[in-house]
C-alpha cells in the first residue's frame, strides 16, 4: 500500500511512501513486482524521493504468506512501524507541513464555529453570552465580525424576515 499525505500541500505529493520488499540478494522492489514471495526476506520503509528507512523488518519476525508487508510492518492503520518512520521523514523534509495542516484544520473549525454561532444567535443567544462561555476566544470574535459583515450586506427587511421579528436579533 502507498502512503500519501493528502492535505493539499503540493510539496508533500513528491513524498509518496510505501514498504519496499527486501529480497535475498539485498535489492529492494515494490512488493507487487516480486516474482515469488519466497525471495522476500523482509521490508523497510521507503519514499519516492529516494529516502529509505533505517529499520529492517525481518520476515522471520513478521511472517507473511505473500510478498506484501503484513499490517504490523505496514503500520498504516496504527501510525506505527514503516508508516510511522516514513511520516517522521516527511515531517523532517517538510517542517512547514504541520503548519499547513493545522492552519487548514483551524479554518475548518472556525467555519463550523461561525455556523454554530449563527444558529445560536438565531435562537436568541447574545454575543455576550457566547463570549462568556468560550472565554472570549479569537474565533468567537471572528464569528462576531463575520455576522456584522454579513448583516451590513443585507437590508433591514431581509433581517426582519430572517429573524421573524423587528430588529436584527439579540445583542
Amino acid at each position: 500500500m502507498a502512503w500519501v499525505h493528502d492535505s493539499g500541500y503540493e510539496p508533500a505529493y513528491a513524498h509518496v511512501g510505501y514498504p519496499v520488499a527486501v529480497q535475498i540478494d539485498g535489492t529492494e522492489t515494490a512488493s507487487s513486482t516480486v516474482r515469488t514471495p519466497l525471495e522476500v526476506i523482509g521490508w523497510r520503509s521507503a519514499c519516492d524521493c529516494g529516502w529509505r528507512g533505517m529499520q529492517f523488518y525481518s520476515r522471520r519476525e513478521w511472517p507473511s504468506t505473500s510478498a506484501l508487508a503484513p499490517d504490523g510492518v505496514d503500520g498504516w492503520d496504527t501510525g506505527t512501524a514503516a508508516f510511522g518512520e516514513w511520516e517522521r521523514h516527511l515531517n523532517r523534509v517538510l517542517p512547514e507541513l504541520a503548519v499547513h495542516d493545522l492552519a487548514r484544520q483551524l479554518a475548518e473549525v472556525e467555519e463550523r464555529l461561525a455556523r454554530a454561532c449563527q444558529a445560536a444567535r438565531f435562537a436568541g443567544v447574545s454575543w455576550a453570552r457566547l463570549t462568556a462561555i468560550t472565554g472570549g476566544t479569537a474565533a468567537i470574535e471572528f464569528a462576531r465580525r463575520r455576522e456584522v459583515a454579513d448583516s451590513s450586506s443585507t437590508t433591514a427587511v431581509e433581517r426582519q424576515l430572517r429573524h421573524g421579528r423587528q430588529g436584527t436579533g439579540p445583542e
